[in-house]
């Protein structure tokens, strides 16, 4: 799939995600998702809200040539980012648009679909898992990741705390990230959409950010793609208010640093089954 790369509002969004959350968060998360996942030589992969691609280009070598991975997301500044910045890997992978919600693939399609910070984005949970079901052979897996809540996830729900007030929003506006984090509802809805087989895990990782000086305005620009309230502020607004709350949470960032690395723990369900 052709890419056409543009400098619009979204697409720089997506290139601040891959390169503050991709290098800083999901690099260290994508490793505990394929280990549980298991991609095996040969198999055809769906990866699910793929984003720039970090799950489906990190599982290209682990399926091999006789192998095909495919990445699907409903935004196509990801993929063109995705393709633009890795064009090594657009021989190799499928980058597709469409919805979690309606799958653009014929039924029993993939070995494995697996979707890392993806679900609880989606319009319909349900209809989303029931969709990956319908797309996997029967007996392929899928694999998901899920942050915890904010509760878990303190340090993210503290800087959360601070950026609500300063934007004058409710706090539930911004944590969208981590608004599916009960495993109870995780693991229902997996078993009411077909599946079988279930194990889900909370893991705890540390995640890593250079340039802590900068975090603040990062996690704005970044999480722009995913977060309306973020991306309601132009490149002014943004400079400002970035300033403002870095300065608020300065002495708590620098509880966390450490040779000039921003380190913190998150926390997240991993969760298998099979079809």
């Amino acid at each position: 799939m052709e890419m056409e790369v543009t400098t619009t509002a979204g697409y720089k969004a997506a290139v601040f995600y891959e390169q503050f959350l991709v290098k800083g968060v999901f690099k260290y998360w994508t490793p505990l998702l394929l280990q549980r996942a298991g991609p095996k030589p040969g198999e055809r992969v769906l990866d699910v809200a793929c984003g720039t691609g970090v799950v489906a280009r990190q599982m290209v070598p682990l399926v091999g040539g006789e192998g095909d991975v495919t990445g699907l997301d409903i935004n196509p500044m990801m993929l063109a980012v995705a393709c633009q910045q890795f064009s090594d890997h657009c021989s190799e992978i499928e980058w597709q648009e469409g919805q979690a919600e309606n799958i653009p693939f014929p039924d029993q399609s993939f070995d494995l679909v697996t979707c890392q910070q993806g679900l609880q984005f989606f319009k319909n949970q349900l209809k989303a898992l029931q969709e990956m079901y319908r797309v996997l052979k029967p007996g392929g897996r899928v694999a998901l990741e899920v942050f915890m809540s904010p509760e878990c996830n303190v340090f993210y729900q503290h800087v959360f705390e601070v950026l609500a007030s300063r934007f004058n929003v409710p706090i539930t506006d911004l944590t969208a990230p981590f608004d599916f984090g009960e495993p109870e509802e995780l693991e229902g809805m997996l078993i009411t959409a077909g599946f079988r087989g279930l194990r889900n895990d909370d893991v705890r990782q540390e995640v890593h950010f250079a340039e802590p000086e900068h975090f603040v305005e990062m996690v704005i620009k970044s999480s722009a793609a995913v977060i309306p309230a973020f991306a309601r502020i132009n490149d002014s607004e943004n400079t400002e208010l970035s300033q403002e709350v870095q300065n608020e949470l300065s002495g708590f960032l620098e509880q966390q640093t450490k040779d000039g690395v921003l380190t913190f723990p998150m926390f997240a369900n991993i969760a298998t089954a099979i079809r």
